[in-house]
C-alpha cells in the first residue's frame, strides 16, 4: 500500500492523489467479470488507469490511530480496463459500446480489448495526517455500487442476459 500526497481535501491535488492510489491498489490485481458486473465473456480483467473521479461523497469515517483515519467514500469513477475475449465469444460482446478491440489477433485463441467503465463506486481510504505540512492517502478497496435490479443480470446491459446467450447458441 503506497501513500500519495495531497494538500486540500476535495481539491484537484486530492483527486489526482486518489486516482494514483486506486491505480496502485489494483495495478497487478486481476478482477472478475462478476466483481465489476460485466459479461462473463470478458476474461483476465485488469484495471489499467483511473481517468475520472467525481461526485465524491463521504459515507463514513473511523479512527485507526492518532494520525490515521479510515474513510469510506462513494464516487463516480471512470476506469480503463484491459480485457481478453475468447475469439468465438466475441459475437456476444461485439455491440458493447464500452469495448474497443485493441488487438483482434492477440494469440491463436484470444483478442485483447480495452474497456472504459464509468461506474458509481464505494472506496475505502486511509488518510495519514502525521506530518502537518502534508497529508497522504492510500486506497484499500474499490467496490462497484450496482443497483439491485441489475445485480442478477451480471451486466449493465440487458442485451447480454444469459437467456439470450442460450438462444443464440442454439441450445
Amino acid at each position: 500500500m503506497a501513500y500519495f500526497e495531497f494538500k486540500q481535501w476535495g481539491g484537484p491535488d486530492f483527486v489526482e492523489a486518489l486516482k494514483l492510489a486506486l491505480q496502485d491498489t489494483y495495478a497487478f490485481r486481476e478482477v472478475s467479470a462478476q466483481e465489476f458486473n460485466l459479461p462473463e465473456e470478458y476474461e483476465d480483467i485488469h484495471l489499467e488507469t483511473v481517468e475520472e473521479v467525481s461526485d465524491i461523497n463521504v459515507v463514513g469515517t473511523g479512527q485507526l490511530s492518532d494520525d490515521k483515519r479510515l474513510v469510506s467514500i462513494e464516487a463516480r469513477l471512470g476506469c480503463n480496463l484491459e480485457v481478453f475475449i475468447f475469439k468465438p465469444n466475441h459475437y456476444f460482446v461485439e455491440d458493447d459500446p464500452r469495448l474497443n478491440i485493441a488487438n483482434s489477433d492477440w494469440n491463436k485463441h484470444y483478442m485483447r480489448g480495452d474497456l472504459y467503465l464509468s461506474m458509481r463506486g464505494s472506496v475505502m481510504l486511509v488518510l495519514d495526517k502525521s506530518d502537518p505540512e502534508r497529508q497522504t492517502i492510500a486506497a484499500l478497496s474499490i467496490e462497484p455500487i450496482i443497483p439491485d435490479d441489475q445485480r442478477l443480470d451480471r451486466t449493465y446491459y440487458p442485451r447480454f442476459h444469459p437467456m439470450r446467450r442460450i438462444t443464440n447458441r442454439g441450445i
